[in-house]
């Protein structure tokens, strides 16, 4: 564990969120798109993070002065910051399932802010980690931003309530009359049968290279800056 043991609310929190949740999401993985019980997957994780000395100590509660163990405060933490964060869809009863690909895809989508600009702007292209691949196409986002600011402009659409992973943009352009060069770039890549058919929209399943090459013919004074 990374963050240093403290027998308080506040720790369990902070373990909760940022050290267990990423492994349950990797051990739900396994599950696919079928509904589990996470207190299943969450107790032995717990067993084999912690000593059965340090669950059963105990913390003060919120909102009086009773003590709760750290076992069931993590019992509490977990299965809240999984619903809340969207790491997992709380089915209720206990029971969770991880949220498809196209459905995180389309709630990035679904807090963007369309411009409609031929101003000068940043063509941006961006992904998330667990569905970068290095030798094949994957699913990478296409969008635009007037404001010179493209990491602004993806954390935007990927705000850590919507996205349970941070994105990596993976190159930006800059190009002049960048709203059509953008439509242009979808346009292309669409004809091309790489459109995702899923709910959210300028994701397609291409690679970084094949997006270089069509925005070099469509605007061949493009400037690019590469990002990973």
């Amino acid at each position: 564990m990374t963050i240093p043991f403290a027998p308080t609310r506040s720790y369990v929190y902070n373990a909760s969120r940022y050290e267990l949740l990423p492994k349950l999401a990797e051990i739900a993985k396994a599950f696919g798109d079928q509904p589990f019980l996470l207190r299943d997957l969450s107790k032995p994780l717990l067993a084999e993070t912690y000593t059965a000395e340090q669950l059963a100590m105990t913390a003060k509660k919120a909102k009086s002065d009773g003590v709760d163990k750290l076992s069931n405060i993590f019992g509490f933490y977990i299965p809240f910051l999984a619903e809340n964060l969207k790491v997992f869809e709380n089915l209720g009863a206990g029971r969770f399932r991880n949220i498809s690909l196209e459905e995180e895809l389309a709630e990035a989508d679904a807090v963007a802010v369309d411009v409609d600009s031929n101003d000068a702007g940043i063509i941006y292209a961006y992904t998330f980690p667990s569905i970068k691949k290095a030798d094949s196409k994957f699913p990478i986002k296409i969008g635009f931003t007037t404001t010179g600011d493209a990491d602004a402009r993806v954390a935007q659409q990927c705000k850590q309530t919507c996205c349970f992973e941070f994105p990596i943009i993976l190159r930006t352009w800059d190009v002049p009359r960048v709203g059509a060069v953008e439509d242009a770039i979808h346009s292309t890549l669409e004809a091309r049968g790489s459109k995702r058919q899923a709910p959210g929209a300028e994701w397609f399943d291409t690679t970084l290279e094949e997006i270089e090459s069509v925005i070099k013919f469509i605007q061949p004074q493009a400037r690019a800056t590469a990002r990973t």
